[in-house]
């Protein structure tokens, strides 16, 4: 086993299968290094001839051949007649001399021919797109397998990669020459890269299957297996209908010799299929993203390729663009591929991602407008086979791509980072927000929400710190893996933590993060120290209203329980002295003036104590208490005349209530009250509705269909009375014309929250 990166182990099998696969490339080059060549091309696309002839397709400077010519002899051997033997043959050397006969203009020509070396360095740099899709395949295949040797994408890549090398070796860069068909082996090089291409195809199929799982299924297994033996079958089968269709060998030459035809027409569907499927299951997953690149890069290669070339070719016989540019469009596949690995379960390399995204982009886009000038060139002035031209077009668009990469690259870290390069964007975005924040408990979420949102954090929160502990005030997002925590201070006292979870694609946040992050931390601290200071003072005030409902309870039992029996015995015992004495003398008089003094005092303490708290919340509780009041004084309302009628009282209120604290039942019971006072006073209304609800707070509404609120109001005890219960427990009482006419009463009472 071999173990890059800490010891992570590769399968030896997969590692043995790359590498005969790079040595079969190897001799692919070594071999079309050290043959000659008689410098007509015949191998303009894939195909080794035309079908039924061979055709020159390319020539070398100074060649005797011209475009278009049939090549029908070679040093006295019929092509026709050879070709239905076993390609290639003896070799031969640089500088033989063969005797060609071809056709040229419909009359037959013949030719000497001087065998030359093979112009390697030319055909890399005709053929340049090939070269440059290579070193892509072996730049991402080193990337992604580095990083992640064990992955089956990983896995896969790797052995895209090397077929791929194949294959373009093979017959990319270096084509087919008309001796090649009687003579040597180079036939057989090509070939080779022609199942190496149709083979490709297999590959990344074997990708789409395993991505993005990180074990393969014994049922994955054999659709990898069926993936790379269809390519296999597809071609025995075409091989069966082409000899079928053809009887002349040179005819049934044209498709034996491209292997890869069929797969054109059935692996693109079937990946496709694939990937959507995949897509499908995973919507909505972090997985679905990565998926899409690949649909999206594989679709759009595949699409332009067909347009650009088989289509025209099979349609007009001559392609859109030179043959020698067809490897561009491909070049969004391994793009796609990598960066799916890397970005899908992705350690901390956040650049590289990055940067194959921008590059990928940038690469698509330069290809794009280079086939758009040259197809407009080519429309008007005829097709540019000058390689110079190429390289002249090429380099503009990459001088003209330079400010475009500058621009791309802000535009995706944004997109996958956010303003994390700005730190004062945030800071403004920030500021923003706070401006139009109404009140100082909704500071810390706003915080947190903007930094979130502009940096693209899965989870932050703010934690506030006070008497050696820290709780949580505001948070978002779900917390991922370990936390990053950065402290926030007030004038040089520690007031709270900036807590970031750091994303999946990180083992830890980067520097600029961490500048974002300090800036913001900077501002921060003013904030969370006056929610601090809110909270306490929201606290002080809690402990307070307790503490007085709390001695209302004392006061209320004492004088129901001490002062009231005590006075009601000394009104008992008046009477009785009263009766004593005579009660028309003049001291039993005075007795019962003392005795309807003292009842009035006992009046006067009871309704003291009901103002303290209503002993019908103690009795009974909150709902049944007001719907007692409500049936009373609907009753009043309508005072036995059934002609008149009342105020008719809906409630619509829960059928059973939690614990309230005590403060918050006597506001709601007393603002109920008084609104519904107010309404059989003063509405002239038919029908009243009362409606109480909880979700964070407890929410009460009274609503009628009276007459309204005055135009100019006097600001009666009732009505201030309703705000200040409200207010003093943190909450707000509104009071307002309904917009269906009659008068709206509103009240919010806050409840108290998990740890305050």
């Amino acid at each position: 086993m071999f173990g890059p990166a800490g010891g992570r182990r590769v399968p030896a099998s997969l590692l043995l299968i790359a590498l005969v696969l790079f040595g079969i490339a190897g001799w692919c080059i070594w071999s079309r290094a050290t043959s000659p060549t008689d410098g007509a091309t015949v191998s303009p696309a894939d195909s080794a001839v035309s079908i039924g002839h061979v055709i020159v397709s390319a020539t070398e400077p100074g060649s005797v051949f011209e475009l278009g010519d049939e090549v029908l002899v070679i040093d006295g051997q019929r092509l026709a007649e050879r070709v239905a033997r076993m390609p290639g043959g003896q070799a031969v050397e640089v500088g033989d001399k063969l005797t060609y006969v071809v056709e040229r203009d419909g009359e037959r020509q013949v030719l000497r021919v001087t065998l030359e070396p093979f112009p390697i360095l030319g055909a890399l740099a005709n053929w340049w797109p090939m070269v440059l899709v290579g070193g892509l395949l072996l730049a991402t295949t080193i990337t992604v397998f580095w990083a992640r040797p064990r992955d089956p994408a990983a896995h896969a890549t790797l052995m895209t990669s090397a077929i791929g090398i194949v294959a373009i070796v093979g017959c990319g860069f270096f084509p087919l020459t008309a001796v090649d068909l009687v003579a040597g082996s180079q036939f057989w090089r090509h070939y080779t890269g022609q199942m190496a291409f149709a083979l490709l195809w297999g590959a990344v199929l074997h990708f789409a299957i395993v991505f993005p799982g990180t074990t393969v299924t014994r049922r994955q297994r054999w659709q990898i297996a069926a993936g790379y033996v269809g390519p296999l079958v597809l071609y025995g089968l075409v091989w069966l209908v082409n000899d079928m269709m053809f009887s002349e060998s040179i005819e049934r030459l044209y498709v034996r010799n491209v292997p890869v035809l069929p797969n054109l027409f059935v692996y693109p569907a079937l990946i496709t299929t694939v990937l959507v499927r995949k897509y499908l299951r995973h919507r909505g997953e972090p997985q679905a993203r990565p998926i899409m690149w690949q649909l999206v890069a594989l679709i759009g290669s595949a699409a332009a390729y067909f347009a650009t070339w088989v289509v025209p070719v099979i349609v007009t016989g001559v392609p859109i663009v030179a043959y020698e540019l067809q490897a561009l469009p491909f070049m969004a596949v391994p793009i796609a591929m990598s960066a799916a690995v890397l970005r899908h379960r992705a350690l901390n390399i956040e650049v590289a991602v990055s940067r194959t995204v921008v590059y990928g982009a940038l690469t698509i886009g330069a290809i794009g407008v280079y086939f758009a000038v040259l197809g407009a060139w080519s429309a008007v002035f005829g097709p540019v086979t000058n390689v110079w031209w190429q390289a002249l077009v090429v380099a503009a668009i990459a001088v003209l791509s330079q400010p475009v990469r500058a621009r791309l690259q802000s535009l995706i870290n944004k997109r996958l980072y956010g303003d994390r390069d700005d730190p004062y964007r945030v800071v403004s975005a920030l500021a923003s927000r706070l401006e139009n924040t109404p009140t100082a408990a909704s500071m810390l979420p706003e915080i947190v929400e903007t930094v979130a949102a502009a940096l693209r954090l899965p989870h932050m929160a703010i934690e506030i710190q006070a008497r050696g502990r820290s709780e949580t005030a505001a948070s978002v997002g779900t917390p991922t893996g370990e936390l990053y925590r950065m402290p926030l201070t007030f004038h040089g006292e520690r007031v709270g933590n900036l807590v970031v979870g750091r994303r999946s694609s990180q083992r830890e946040l980067t520097r600029p993060d961490r500048i974002a992050l300090a800036e913001v931390a900077r501002h921060a601290g003013a904030a969370v120290y006056t929610a601090r200071l809110t909270r306490d003072l929201r606290r002080s005030r809690d402990r307070l209203v307790q503490a007085r409902e709390m001695e209302r309870r004392r006061i209320l039992h004492e004088l129901h329980d001490g002062v009231g029996p005590t006075l009601a015995a000394v009104a008992l015992g008046l009477d009785v002295s009263r009766r004593t004495v005579g009660e028309e003398s003049p001291t039993g008089e005075l007795l019962g003036r003392l005795r309807d003094e003292l009842q009035a005092a006992i009046v006067e303490i009871r309704r003291l104590a009901h103002g303290l708290r209503p002993p019908v919340l103690d009795r009974i509780g909150l709902i049944p208490a007001i719907r007692e009041y409500a049936g009373a004084l609907a009753s009043r309302t309508a005072g036995g005349d059934e002609q008149k009628g009342g105020v008719t009282i809906v409630l619509e209120v829960p059928s059973s209530m939690p614990k309230l604290p005590a403060p918050v039942d006597v506001a709601a019971y007393r603002i109920i009250c008084e609104a519904l006072t107010n309404v059989t006073r003063h509405a002239a209304a038919k029908s009243c509705a009362v409606r109480l609800w909880i979700d964070d707070d407890l929410h009460v509404e009274v609503v009628d269909d009276g007459v309204g609120l005055p135009a100019v109001r006097n600001g009666g005890v009732g009505l201030s009375s309703m705000r200040e219960r409200a207010t003093e427990l943190g909450g707000e009482c509104l009071i307002e014309a309904d917009s269906d006419g009659g008068t709206r009463v509103f009240a919010t009472l806050p409840l108290p929250k998990e740890g305050s």
